[in-house]
């Protein structure tokens, strides 16, 4: 059946257009994964970077690119570097300027306590996931 919709034609099927009604689900159902997964991961940004500067120092964007790699996402630079300078006026991370591949770049080192914050933060996160165990019953 062919209808006009603000002035674009359009073919109405029982099933979606264009997709199968299961396909369409589909890739809705993997979208919306998608977007739950980048919505934690950008609440949990403090912690990843945390973690990432226990593994070794690392510049800005070096942590940009890890997070990118490992985690698939790409947190824009205004929400990373922010984050460190909170990290250095507390006392989480240190900071000092190196010269990589010829360019200047200020490289992060976490301190005794951002370790003290992370150790924290992952027992947290460990008691949580815990307690949601024991509710539903899982080990």
């Amino acid at each position: 059946m062919l209808r006009r919709e603000g002035g674009n034609e359009k073919v109405a099927r029982d099933e979606e257009w264009f997709f199968g009604a299961e396909m369409t689900k589909s890739i809705l159902f993997k979208a919306e994964l998608r977007n739950l997964w980048t919505e934690k991961l950008r609440n949990l940004l403090d912690y990843l970077l945390l973690r990432l500067l226990k593994d070794k120092p690392m510049h800005g964007y070096g942590l940009l690119c890890a997070i990118r790699d490992r985690y698939g996402y790409y947190p824009a630079p205004s929400k990373i570097y922010p984050i460190l300078s909170t990290f250095e006026k507390k006392n989480y991370a240190e900071s000092r300027l190196e010269v990589c591949n010829g360019k200047p770049r200020r490289v992060y080192t976490i301190t005794s306590e951002g370790e003290a914050l992370l150790n924290f933060e992952e027992e947290l996160l460990n008691h949580i996931i815990s307690l949601a165990n024991v509710k539903t019953g899982r080990t």
